[in-house]
């Protein structure tokens, strides 16, 4: 008797996990966050060996030589140190160039134009000169000036192994055997002790991700969850409205997650954006204002609620996979996430001036006013249901 039972539970449990597959296989949503997800990251891990580099790539390297001492009546070796530079430059993925203006440079590496400024400096020559001297009692360092930008640790790690691999072969090819070539490496616009090192790094890649993944939480439920929104909708309230309707008051609910997530950091963590607040609120805009639209746009073409949290899973998984893990800088420059990252450096970080800073926010603004417009062309041909 017992086993007659056991042997219908087994049947029944059977009958149910062929009808869950058969359901999981009907849903093409479920089939691609089950497949094409993991497949996506999965390659994206290991792109980088066949990436295509574009100069997107590329870190680059402004180099100032303002030595004209006297040396090596034989060897100039500020200009020698300089092609060094460029010919280790392709295997560190850097481009190195010459800049005459100190100014000019320092200008280029705060708007986020170059990576780096090395500067040769008086007496580079001269002090490499009496090193070669076998009587010199001492050896002269002969020091290098290297100002990196301290927002991208990813183009700082370019810029150093150029520069070590530059002074290796330099001192390799004319024999200098001890530390006669010192790097004086400092870092700008990155983490500081006094602003908190961690925030500093972390708050321009999680500020954005709380914005947009959190509004899109709530906004990819708003329509098709929604069944007195389907009611209104038979009254004289066109769709466009109740849509436009949904945008602003999402907008709303994002500016109070702007007003917690700026107070913890000043008040708790005495964070201090190098910009001004104002200018920090209104790129805050930009990213809540993607988020909701992305949200909404899930939420208009979903017909349910699993639907449409699956859409979320999905939008918000190939955010994030673009973002940390695809080597491409030109996919990823392409990215929302990247594009609120770099805004947020810009005003945060660098403490450019709105005018600067505007690209990546005005790329934002595009990608949201594109979802709202495909969005309401949606809504209006979809048929409601009550």
């Amino acid at each position: 008797m017992s086993i007659n039972r056991l042997e219908g539970s087994v049947i029944r449990i059977a009958a149910l996990i062929r009808k869950e597959l058969e359901g999981i296989i009907k849903d093409r949503m479920a089939l691609i966050v089950l497949i094409l997800l993991p497949t996506i990251i999965t390659f994206s891990l290991g792109a980088y060996q066949f990436r295509v580099l574009t100069i997107a790539d590329y870190a680059k390297v402004a180099v100032i030589n303002q030595d004209t001492s006297i040396g090596d009546p034989d060897y100039n070796f500020a200009d020698e140190f300089f092609w060094e530079l460029v010919e280790k430059a392709n295997d560190s993925v850097c481009i190195v160039f010459p800049v005459n203006d100190e100014n000019i440079a320092n200008f280029l590496l705060w708007r986020g134009d170059i990576d780096a400024v090395v500067i040769i400096p008086f007496g580079f020559n001269s002090h490499l000169a009496s090193n070669r001297d076998p009587e010199a009692p001492i050896p002269v360092p002969a020091y290098i000036n290297v100002t990196l930008d301290g927002t991208d640790l990813e183009n700082q790690g370019k810029v150093i192994d150029c520069l070590t691999s530059a002074i290796s072969d330099f001192k390799i090819r004319f024999n200098f055997t001890k530390d006669e070539i010192i790097p004086a490496i400092t870092a700008v616009m990155g983490p500081t002790e006094e602003q908190g090192i961690d925030l500093r790094v972390t708050v321009p890649l999680i500020t954005p991700l709380l914005l947009i993944g959190g509004i899109m939480i709530l906004t990819s439920q708003c329509i098709v969850g929604d069944v007195p929104l389907r009611r209104l909708l038979l009254t004289p309230a066109s769709k466009s409205e109740a849509v436009l309707a949904k945008v602003l008051a999402y907008l709303i609910t994002a500016i109070i997650q702007m007003v917690i997530i700026i107070g913890i950091l000043s008040l708790v963590y005495h964070y201090q954006p190098s910009g001004s607040y104002i200018s920090l609120v209104l790129c805050l805009l930009c990213i809540s204002l993607f988020g909701i639209t992305l949200g909404v746009f899930i939420s208009i073409i979903s017909n349910s609620r699993l639907q449409a949290n699956q859409y979320f899973i999905f939008a918000f998984l190939t955010l994030v996979v673009i973002e940390l893990a695809v080597p491409v800088a030109d996919v990823k420059n392409a990215s929302p996430l990247h594009m609120a990252r770099e805004a947020i450096i810009n005003i945060a970080s660098r403490g450019l001036p709105l005018y600067y800073a505007m690209p990546p926010m005005i790329g934002l603004l595009i990608y949201s006013l594109a979802l709202l417009a495909i969005s309401l062309v949606i809504f209006s041909v979809k048929r409601s249901v009550v």
